[in-house]
């Protein structure tokens, strides 16, 4: 400094102070942080990486970015303060730094070097806490010690209270504003395709961390090419110590008189060996049974017939002619008993080249049920209505077992083999008063029936599937060959006795006494063979050619006997005209070509078309006639992706396909179980083919935990199947056939909105919804349109302090509207709402209290006078027992108020129906539950 006058330093000094010091105010005082990732070893920049800033105190999340295509970063608008910086890429070790922002600073990282997880023996271990929320990629990371619960919470518990995912009271879960249809644990499905075993059998202390992810397909991930096929799906990884011992649940509860609901839960898991069990038994409605499974329980006779996007063709099975009590799961209607047990085991040897997986089920339900069914049907100027009452006992029940074994021969190959199979059988008895009436006041009675049915059934199923597939070393080269199975065995022995009265002028005209016995056999084997071989175009695109065989071969021979005057033998005498022998063939062959391009977190989009031939033969034995037609399809395809940036994308898919009719809808055989309503097929019924569109937005932004997401679907049918409806008007009698129509069409959607409102656990939300139908059938020889309008929505609201209270309100508000064309003045149009408001709270002495409130309102309309408006009232108070608060104590009650209804009202074409049944009414519970677990030592099992 020597030689520098002092005087003009100073003076320099001060006036760069002065000038800092006025433009303080003006500036904003938020702090930048910036830099650039970089690979360690290929010393490369990496794009679109994550940097998370997070506040150490509670490790809430601050801010976030990803790099840009140089790797470079920042991080505007920040508050002051000392923050965790953490820095994230799949297959990368995590980079965490420690900053302390000054206000108006402006940070430079520079370069933040990124290690490879392959590099390290292990993890980069950082002794901080890590941050709540962690997005990795696509993946949404939830550490679940950060969320606090009370002891004994399930993960359903802990699902509900994280950010971005909501749970509604049946189970159902919504995650980033769409639909989650699978749920892992540690990356493997946990008795088969049933979540609500995982989320509620599981304790929430058991998971570390709640990963919400998009799946992507399987021919996706073995490509490496992005399809846009993607699965909502939620993994829970469980902590070490769970995997090093066992942990499970008891749950035993009664009101020592009528009611009792008990399951226990028991997973016993040594590193990768992994061995759960469960069972459940109750009267409560607590069958243990989700939608999925509900749909491959019990005994059905029917089966649809479809095509899948590639041509090829399959069979789904459907319901059998079980009586109108015929479902196979407990829905709420009737009296239920339910047993059900199973059994899961997984394992993985070799470095995971070797998994082996197989789950047990049993499944018994009984079910006692009444109900009653009022209905309305128009034809033209005449409308006809029909009272029914019915009562039914049912059992079921069903033993299934399925197993996947995959090993990866090498880097490039693989092979993956399943087995399922399945026995159950169902017994079914009921008995059914119906009236056909021409007017409401029921003074002009045009029948009386009483139908009295006992049907048993059994039902065998055994499916497997073989697939292999090869990778070349080009990227996006690929080779798959699979094949599959099915064969479906049903039998049934039936009788079907009814008193029918018909009336003419108030009194009895004629009487028909009906008494038959009904022996139904029916199998179905499909077999399916596909190539596919995909070639990179470039290392964003390519093309699929592929190329498939389906076998798909079906029988049903019915027996219909009546008891044989002449000899005395009952039911001695067959029925030529209500029996038959019948098969049913296709033969398809397909091949196609499609092209998919994805540029990552931009867009992706693929189109293409199948071309099939698909020979069909149907014979009939008993009539001696045999029929052989062919069918040329075309089935387009289109899907596009496109994320709008980084928290927001939009979906579009187009498909056509083919559905065949099926050996029911065929076959030349009259039903006349119901004498009012009677059953024929047409075997000169065409296959009908259906366009779908739908096109869906989704945004969630962390920060503000601000979820978007809606969808449009729209549908038309050409040859779609209906009915051509002879009803006639002297006794109220209908009968039915399938025909095919043009014209019909169907659309829906919906857009729901919720957002997190201050700093607290508030949340609100608002949800619409549409639908409309135009179908069309025939009545007396008259072409009918029908169309059916239903509009909905409501608010939302949700608060929440951990482990203090909580409060939900759910509200729906839907006006339905039909119309027919045969009588354009009779216009059905009525509202119904469903508000459900729910709470709980944490008191003093180691007590909680739950409550559950569902209000239920329903309009009358001019048929449908009676009151149906109800309330549903459930709660309950626990209190925690024993050191660590391992077991509670339970008293509750369901539907305090004893207003529960069981109540239904549809709306198909022209013909309006209400039907109200027995439901599981207002019973009080003491329940015992203990959470055991024994972790950190090996078990030897």
């Amino acid at each position: 400094m020597a030689g520098v006058p002092l005087f003009p330093m100073l003076k320099t000094t001060i006036l760069l102070a002065l000038v800092f010091i006025i433009s303080v105010p003006v500036l904003a005082q938020q702090a930048v942080l910036k830099g650039t990732v970089i690979d360690t070893s290929e010393k490369r920049n990496l794009s679109n990486t994550v940097i998370a800033l997070l506040r150490p105190a509670d490790s809430v999340l601050v801010s976030f970015t990803r790099s840009n295509t140089t790797g470079q970063f920042s991080l505007q608008k920040l508050p002051p303060g000392k923050f965790i910086v953490m820095v994230t890429r799949p297959a990368y070790a995590d980079y965490y730094d420690h900053v302390d922002l000054t206000p108006g600073a402006t940070i430079d990282l520079g370069k933040i070097s990124m290690t490879l997880k392959s590099q390290l023996l292990a993890e980069v271990v950082v002794q901080h806490k890590l941050g709540a929320i962690r997005i990795k990629g696509d993946t949404t990371e939830y550490i679940a010690d950060s969320f606090k619960l009370s002891a004994g919470a399930t993960v359903e518990d802990l699902l509900k209270i994280l950010p971005g995912i909501q749970v509604d009271k049946d189970g159902k879960i919504t995650a980033q504003g769409e639909a989650v249809q699978k749920v892992l644990v540690d990356g493997e499905e946990f008795f088969s395709d049933d979540p609500t075993i995982a989320t509620r059998g599981l304790t929430a202390d058991a998971v570390e961390k709640v990963q919400s992810f998009d799946k992507k397909s399987d021919q996706a991930t073995f490509t490496g090419i992005d399809d846009g096929q993607k699965t909502k799906t939620i993994n829970l990884q469980l902590k070490e110590d769970r995997k090093k011992g066992y942990f499970g649940k008891v749950e035993l509860g009664s009101d020592f008189n009528k009611y009792w609901s008990n399951n226990a839960m028991f997973n016993a898991f040594k590193g990768k060996r992994k061995f759960a069990a469960y069972g459940i038994m109750s009267n409560t409605g607590k069958t243990g049974l989700d939608w999925r499974e509900g749909m491959n329980y019990g005994s059905g006779n029917d089966m649809e017939m479809t095509t899948d996007d590639n041509g090829g063709m399959m069979f789904i099975g459907g319901g059998g002619n079980d009586g109108e009590f015929g479902n196979s799961d407990y829905w709420g209607e009737g009296l239920p008993k339910g047993w059900t047990g199973g059994m899961h085991y997984s394992n993985k040897w070799n470095n995971d080249k070797i998994h082996l997986s197989g789950n047990y089920q049993y499944n018994k339900l009984n079910s006692d049920a009444q109900g009653n069914t009022f209905s309305q049907n128009i034809i033209g100027d005449t409308i006809l209505y029909t009272n029914e009452f019915g009562n039914s006992f049912s059992t079921r029940d069903r033993n299934r077992l399925d197993a996947l074994y995959e090993v990866q021969l090498d880097s490039n190959s693989s092979i993956k083999v399943t087995a399922q199979g399945s026995r159950g059988n169902t017994f079914t008895q009921s008995t059914f008063h119906q009236e056909s009436l021409s007017n409401l006041e029921g003074s002009d009675t045009l029948s009386v029936i009483d139908r009295r049915t006992t049907v048993d059934g059994n039902n065998k199923n055994f499916n497997s599937s073989l697939l292999w597939r090869q990778k070349f070393n080009k990227k996006g080269r690929t080779l798959s060959i699979s094949a599959k199975q099915n064969y479906t065995e049903n039998d049934s022995k039936g009788i079907f006795a009814s008193d029918n009265n018909y009336y003419k002028h108030g009194v009895v005209d004629s009487i028909r006494i009906l008494d038959q016995q009904k022996l139904s056999e029916s199998s179905s084997s499909a077999f399916n063979a596909r190539v596919s071989y995909t070639e990179p175009l470039s290392k964003r695109s390519l093309l699929e050619f592929n190329y498939s065989i389906d076998n798909n071969h079906r029988l049903s021979h019915i027996t219909t006997l009546e008891k044989d005057a002449v000899t005395s033998k009952e039911y001695g005498k067959q029925i030529d005209s209500l029996s038959n022998d019948y098969r049913f063939t296709v033969f398809t062959q397909s091949g196609g070509i499609n092209y998919r391009y994805a540029r990552p977190k931009r867009i992706n989009y693929s189109f293409g078309m199948n071309i099939s031939n698909a020979a069909y033969m149907r014979k009939d034995l008993k009539g001696d006639s045999v029929a052989n037609y062919s069918f040329t399809n075309f089935f387009p395809q289109a899907n596009l992706t496109w994320t709008v940036n980084g928290n927001s994308s939009i979906r579009f898919n187009y498909n056509g396909a083919t559905q065949a009719p099926s050996i029911d809808q065929i076959q030349p055989i009259r039903d006349i179980t119901n004498q009012l309503n009677i059953r024929e097929g047409n075997p000169d019924l065409k296959q009908a083919f259906r366009h779908r569109f739908r096109i869906s937005y989704n945004s969630y932004k962390l920060l503000s935990e601000r979820s978007i997401w809606g969808a449009i679907n729209f549908s038309t049918t050409q040859h779609d199947f209906s009915t051509n409806n002879f009803i006639d008007l002297s006794t109220g009698r209908k009968i039915s056939q399938p025909v095919n129509v043009d014209g019909n069409y169907q659309s829906n959607g919906y857009v729901n909105f919720q957002q997190k409102v201050g700093k607290k656990g508030l949340r609100l939300g608002l949800g619409t919804n549409f639908n409309q139908n135009h179908n069309s059938n025939l009545i007396n020889g008259q072409a009918n349109e029908n169309n059916s309008y239903a509009y909905g929505g409501g608010p939302t609201v949700s608060y929440f302090i951990e482990k203090k209270w909580g409060v939900w309100l759910w509200t729906n508000f839907n006006q339905n509207i039909s119309k027919t064309s045969l009588n354009s003045s009779v216009v059905t149009r009525y509202w119904t709402q469903n508000h459900n408001l729910d709470f709980w709270a944490t008191l003093p002495w180691k007590i909680e209290i739950r409550s559950d409130c569902e209000f239920n309102l329903r309009q009358k309309t001019s048929v449908f006078e009676k009151n149906n408006n109800s309330i549903k009232w459930d709660g309950s108070i626990d209190r925690k027992l024993f050191r660590n608060d391992v077991a509670r104590l339970r008293f509750s009650v369901h539907d305090l108020l004893n207003q529960n209804i069981g109540f239904n009202r549809n709306i198909n074409s022209n013909f309006i129906s209400e039907r109200t049944y027995n439901t599981i009414k207002r019973n009080f519970l003491v329940t015992f539950i203990w959470n055991f677990s024994k972790n950190g030592k090996p078990m030897d099992w």
